[in-house]
């Protein structure tokens, strides 16, 4: 089974059968805030996969997990399921499946990502940025870099 795929979306609109969506709204990979009193915030999230499958694995059962993780690879949420393969008598299946994440804590801006992991082996990732005006500053002299809020910035230190 392979994962062509993935992209965050706003919203997915399937046709009767399940198979093909019809209307994807909103694909993005940025989540924008403006200051630091945005944050935290808790946001929920939308996934569409598009998945492709062989005749040789119908009948098979395989496990997918999707994992979200933060910049510094602390876990936000994993979630598992089991995907079946229809017996089929086509060479290749390929079909959509949409995910909903609700609850989820964003603690600080930074770059974010939800693996898809097939049988333990990582498949694809959608990558999600969330945005805000951090400034960093570099010091030569002392060849570092500081980090923080433009709230923060005094021009005197």
């Amino acid at each position: 089974m392979e994962v062509l795929w993935a992209a965050w979306v706003k919203d997915v609109h399937f046709t009767e059968e399940q198979y093909y969506p019809i209307d994807i709204i909103g694909i993005y990979e940025d989540i924008w805030r403006k200051e630091r009193k945005d944050f935290p915030f808790v946001v929920s999230l939308q996934v569409i996969i598009a998945f492709q499958s062989y005749l040789s694995e119908s009948n098979r059962e395989f496990t997918m997990t999707l994992e979200m993780v933060g910049m510094a690879g602390q876990a936000i949420f994993s979630e598992e399921w089991q995907l079946s393969m229809p017996e089929t008598a086509d060479a290749l299946i390929q079909w959509y499946e949409s995910y909903k994440f609700d609850n989820v804590k964003i603690e600080e801006p930074g770059y974010y990502q939800l693996s898809i992991l097939i049988n333990g082996e990582v498949k694809r990732i959608a990558p999600l940025h969330v945005i805000a005006p951090k400034a960093i500053i570099y010091d030569p002299e002392k060849d570092s870099t500081t980090e923080l809020w433009p709230e923060d910035w005094n021009p005197e230190d």
